[in-house]
């Protein structure tokens, strides 16, 4: 269905939401990247028209190009150059260990998620990735990986190797629908496995429904390693099939989710939001204690329900 072009009242609105969202990760966004994540039709144009008149109400904040809801908006401009300048610094090490996690048996594709997908990094921030398996073994090639960086805790690497989301391909379509996953989506940076990439956008067509004006990538991939896997991956792949996997599959998958209740449980974790926030079926595993969805969720909820907005962060 076309989409008609707004009036500047609907821009105004839908550049406040896309503020709102951001503001949760003090990041500043410029006109053009407001566009790309406005949930309506509009042109550039009326988004630079509605940001001034947002500007010269003193709703929204402005500096050297940049837009947020905070009057902070010069230190989180300079916070946002730094990460991203940091983020081109590391990159090359994120798509080294995302080739890496590819060489193992049973992955199909790799992404690399998190904030560095969004072209921004610290000193603190990890390499977190998105891995695609083969059918019915995700399991199987999780706690392979997982039993692999174990190791990487004796070198301190550790946080190069965030593995928190795999879904196997069985199941490409994600089923939490909402502004959140599409972002986490699209904003995906590919590192192997292009006929899988290609599959698991066309399964999640949904997502292109949130950013009508086209989702403005805040990292530009230069480009996607080969889906052929090596040889030692295949050998180990044809000893693994040898082996029951079906289940093995099965019963590593139990053994993870026990561990994690009583884990998490013991921590203090809302057990409400276990499910969301620890997905554990045989096709998807999802590893998300700091729950980024439901407090995202929870905020764009509150905007739309009261139409105002939380300038305090």
């Amino acid at each position: 269905m076309p989409f008609s072009v707004t009036t500047d009242n609907q821009a105004g609105t839908a550049i406040l939401k896309v503020l709102q969202y951001y503001s949760l990760f003090h990041y500043p966004l410029t006109a053009e990247e407001i566009r790309g994540n406005a949930d309506i039709k509009c042109s550039l144009a009326s988004v630079q028209s509605e940001l001034d008149t947002l500007l010269a109400a003193g709703t929204v904040y402005e500096y050297n190009g940049y837009y947020a809801i905070s009057e902070n908006i010069a230190a989180c401009v300079q916070k946002r150059l730094e990460g991203n300048r940091y983020a081109q610094q590391k990159m090359k090490g994120a798509l080294r260990v995302g080739r890496f996690i590819y060489s193992f048996p049973f992955v199909r594709f790799v992404g690399i998620s998190g904030s560095l997908s969004k072209g921004y990094s610290d000193k603190k921030s990890d390499f977190d990735f998105f891995v695609v398996t083969e059918c019915n073994r995700l399991w199987v090639c999780r706690s392979l990986l997982h039993l692999f960086k174990k190791a990487t805790f004796l070198v301190g690497q550790q946080h190069s190797f965030c593995m928190n989301y795999f879904i196997d391909t069985s199941n490409l379509e994600i089923e939490e629908k909402n502004r959140f996953t599409a972002i986490e989506l699209l904003s995906l940076v590919p590192v192997s496995g292009s006929n899988l990439h290609a599959q698991l956008m066309a399964a999640n067509g949904w997502k292109d429904a949130h950013f009508p004006n086209g989702f403005k990538e805040f990292y530009k991939a230069d480009g996607i390693g080969k889906d052929a896997p090596g040889p030692l991956k295949r050998i180990a792949e044809l000893a693994l099939n040898s082996m029951s996997p079906l289940w093995l599959n099965q019963k590593l998958m139990a053994l993870t989710d026990k561990k994690w209740r009583k884990k998490w449980a013991a921590k203090g974790f809302p057990m409400e939001h276990y499910d969301i926030a620890f997905k554990t079926t045989l096709h998807v595993s999802k590893n998300h204690p700091a729950n980024h969805q439901q407090r995202v969720l929870k905020a764009i909820a509150k905007f739309n329900n009261e139409g105002r907005l939380s300038t305090s962060s």
